[in-house]
């Protein structure tokens, strides 16, 4: 199961000594998000510099938190001289030099448009030279997300006490502080309506909020997706199975919603960071959401994966489909790794003769059977298991295959793909490789893989899945070289 980015995950912790300041001239964006560029210094170059909110050519003062031998980390003071993508972020809660405390989620916002897409850009191709070893890059410019604003279709957001109240929000960047928000402008107003109403109905039945220090309270997170339709689920998710003032809830919420599919509970007993747990219950309402996804309609399941930009997801299905049947290629064989409900599959089925789907999540597996048969897929079938322990399975399969006759999807988890995977995918049978992925630090390691194995990087596309953010997606084609 692909599990997609934390909003506000914690960023890799400094460490913290005596700062310094300097200022520091901004060249370009890291992976990670941070300006980077280089302290100024009189007769020669300066120290190399990661400054969080920086923008290419803005010259900043910094305040250095961690100064190393060969490279220092700060977060930015003040801007002296603004670069020519710098914007002023429209939410309240997103940095701005002095603020005590701010949202994680959105850590772009001070980039404009432009700026974010060349950003992405250079950072898919900066991870291809320096991590996969690759001269020259094919990397195609970043096709633009549909909506820049309200386009996440899930939020999950953490609760917590302050001030003795109620508070829910996301994390402040490097912590598990919440920042309690009235608004988040990437998510449906829908989503956040929804947020503020369980606050406050937690407040007024007094439900324990979930202390991680202590692994005590009950109320942990919520989960709320919204389809392209405008109807949702809610998931409350919580430390023990039980569910103070059920009934009240559900017909508090049902009351308050119209647009609401379902209400579900979700039980997370361990001591984690990972939102949900194993235990899975249906308040009221449907089973599944519905969403809409170019031509097909998607059931999932409450804890399934879905991209969480609907329209910009369509974008690069529509990519990964013109890098699979390029130049008239017709697989005979179609094998989708970490497939999840069978999105990707579903929308090649069409161009393929059949398509194998695998993915670990075992309900996911079911939503996909069932998602095959709504949409009138007959050539698909889906295995439910770890494609690691697959692999005789997967070997098996493209062994049949005549040679050349194969292609492969791979959708992964931002870890990447398992390197025994990898070696299974050198069977002559296999063709080209599309490769879907989250993270362009493990793409390009595994890009460096697959080139061993005789495949040759043709074609990426990134697309602007994740706008206001410095996540990227992209889609490649690999292709066996002749």
């Amino acid at each position: 199961m692909k599990r997609p980015f934390q909003r506000g995950r914690p960023r890799p912790r400094v460490e913290r000594g005596p700062a310094t300041t300097a200022t520091v001239k901004i060249e370009r964006m890291a992976p990670e998000g941070q300006g980077l560029g280089r302290t100024e210094a009189g007769g020669g170059p300066g120290k190399v510099a990661f400054v969080a909110y920086g923008v290419p050519g803005d010259v900043v003062e910094a305040r250095l938190e961690s100064v190393k031998p060969g490279y220092a980390v700060g977060m930015l003071s003040r801007v002296l001289s603004a670069g020519p993508g710098r914007v002023e972020p429209p939410c309240p809660y997103h940095f701005r030099a002095g603020l005590e405390r701010w949202c994680g989620g959105c850590d772009w916002q001070h980039l404009s448009d432009e700026a974010q897409r060349e950003a992405k850009r250079s950072i898919v191709l900066d991870c291809l030279r320096r991590l996969g070893r690759i001269p020259d890059p094919p990397v195609e410019p970043v096709l633009p997300s549909p909506a820049r604003w309200r386009y996440r279709n899930k939020v999950q957001v953490p609760f917590g006490v302050q001030g003795g109240r109620v508070i829910a929000g996301f994390y402040a960047p490097g912590s598990h502080r919440i920042v309690d928000f009235d608004d988040c402008v990437v998510q449906p107003e829908l989503s956040v309506r929804v947020v503020r109403k369980v606050k406050a109905l937690a407040e007024s039945y007094r439900w324990r909020v979930y202390d991680e220090k202590a692994h005590q309270g009950w109320l942990r997170h919520l989960l709320v997706r919204v389809s392209q339709d405008g109807r949702a689920h809610a998931i409350v998710v919580s430390r023990t199975p039980d569910f103070p003032q059920r009934e009240r809830f559900v017909s508090a919420m049902r009351e308050a919603f119209p647009e609401l599919a379902g209400l579900h509970h979700n039980v997370q007993r361990e001591a984690t960071s990972v939102v949900l747990g194993p235990g899975w219950r249906r308040l009221w309402g449907d089973e599944h959401l519905e969403e809409r996804v170019g031509r097909l309609r998607l059931r999932a399941s409450p804890g399934a994966f879905l991209q969480v930009n609907t329209p910009a997801c369509e974008r690069l299905y529509a990519a990964a489909e013109s890098q699979l049947t390029a130049n008239g290629f017709a697989p005979q064989l179609a094998v989708d790794l970490y497939c999840g409900v069978g999105a990707i599959a579903l929308w090649v089925a069409p161009r393929v003769r059949r398509i194998l789907g695998v993915e670990e999540n075992r309900q996911a597996v079911q939503d996909a059977w069932e998602n095959a048969r709504a949409n009138g897929v007959s050539n698909a079938r889906f295995v439910a298991g770890r494609a690691e322990t697959l692999l005789g399975r997967l070997r098996e399969e493209l062994g049949r295959a005549a040679p050349g006759s194969a292609a492969v999807l791979l959708d992964p988890p931002r870890s990447g793909v398992a390197p025994a995977v990898l070696n299974a995918l050198g069977s002559p049978s296999v063709r080209r490789i599309v490769y879907v992925s989250c993270n362009p630090a493990t793409f390009a390691r595994d890009a460096a893989c697959l080139g061993r194995s005789g495949f040759r990087l043709s074609i990426v596309q990134p697309v602007d899945l994740f706008p206001q953010t410095s996540h990227i997606e992209l889609s490649a084609l690999l292709e066996r070289a002749r």
